[in-house]
């Protein structure tokens, strides 16, 4: 039975609740009524992001990966995601001998913003940070050998890279305990073909 005294509210068991604790139950009525309102968020549609993107800077645990002739010193061309994101296929250039090669590979999404492909090995790939104009990826490389390399790499589309991009890149070495003496200014020695 309830009570038309706003100081309390009183139930057929004989409980009290506060003006506060009504207070509380109201605003959480409200604050559902609201959320349930509201148009459900819609998920990203990676297509959107497929284009032209270019490697900006790399950073690698084993900085033999990056050096000349290196399978991941490479200059990105193209990312292609499908709409739903389960696969992004790579198309970039790598240097043999002094000679650009063009490469691809495609990798599969396996969770939330973690993929994998065959790549030098297997290579585990995690977005850290994805906007219209910047990715930042982890790789995490085991090549034939069972050597394994965490590399962090920043690619860029077009000429707006903001330093708070930057700084998220070099934040992310820092996680990976990749020295700042193995981040390579990629961007700068590419002088393969555009595509």
């Amino acid at each position: 039975m309830l009570s038309n005294n706003w100081r309390t509210l009183s139930f057929s068991r004989g409980r009290t609740t506060s003006a506060n604790e009504m207070k509380i139950l109201l605003l959480t009525l409200v604050l559902g009524v609201v959320c349930a309102d509201q148009d459900p968020q819609s998920e990203t549609d990676y297509s959107q992001l497929s284009g032209e993107w270019n490697t900006i800077y790399g950073a690698a645990s084993n900085i033999e990966k990056l050096s000349e002739n290196g399978p991941f010193r490479a200059f990105m061309r193209t990312l292609d995601f499908n709409s739903a994101g389960d696969t992004i296929h790579f198309t970039f250039f790598v240097k043999v001998n002094g000679q650009c090669r063009k490469l691809s590979t495609v990798a599969t999404k396996t969770a939330e913003n973690a993929y994998i492909c065959d790549y030098a090995g297997k290579t585990e790939i995690h977005i850290l940070h994805l906007s219209q104009n910047t990715i930042i990826t982890h790789f995490l490389n085991e090549d034939e050998e069972g050597l394994v390399t965490d590399i962090v790499a920043f690619f860029g589309k077009g000429e707006d890279i903001q330093q708070e991009d930057i700084e998220k890149f070099k934040e992310a070495v820092r996680e990976k305990e990749i020295p700042d003496e193995n981040i390579v200014n990629i961007i700068n020695i590419d002088d393969c073909p555009s595509e």
